[in-house]
C-alpha cells in the first residue's frame, strides 16, 4: 500500500484522510479567511489539529485544491482540500506537524496521538 503522504497534491480518499488523522483534534469556533489564488472567502474553523482543520464555508471547493487558511490568531497556513460535504470542508495542512505546532505555539494545546492517548 502506498503512503498517502507521498503526494500531497494528489486527491486522497476519505479513508486515507481518516488514516492521516494522527493528531488530537480540538473544537474551536474561530473566524478565518480562506484564500484560493486571488479570491478570499470568509469561513469558520470548527476543529483544528496539527494535521488539518474542518471549516464551514459557503463556497464549493474541489477535492485536491490548494488553499491558504488565514487565521488572525495564527497567520496563514497552506492546505489541501481533502473532502467537502455541503458547507463543511476538510483541510489537510501541507506543512509538517512540527511547523504547525511552532505556529500555533501555546494558543491551543495540540499533540500527536500516542498509543496511550488513543486508549485514554
Amino acid at each position: 500500500m502506498s503512503d498517502p503522504l507521498e503526494s500531497r497534491t494528489a486527491p486522497i480518499s476519505e479513508e486515507d484522510a481518516a488514516a492521516l488523522r494522527r493528531t488530537v483534534r480540538k473544537r474551536v469556533l474561530w473566524a478565518a479567511k480562506l484564500t484560493r489564488g486571488a479570491k478570499r472567502f470568509d469561513c469558520v474553523v470548527v476543529d483544528l489539529s496539527l494535521g488539518g482543520a474542518r471549516i464551514h464555508l459557503a463556497q464549493p471547493l474541489a477535492k485536491g485544491e490548494m488553499v491558504t487558511l488565514v487565521l488572525d490568531r495564527l497567520g496563514p497556513i497552506r492546505a489541501e482540500v481533502v473532502w467537502q460535504e455541503e458547507q463543511s470542508i476538510g483541510l489537510h495542512f501541507v506543512d509538517d506537524a512540527k511547523t504547525i505546532s511552532d505556529l500555533i505555539g501555546n494558543r491551543l494545546p495540540l499533540a500527536a496521538i500516542t498509543p496511550t492517548a488513543k486508549s485514554a
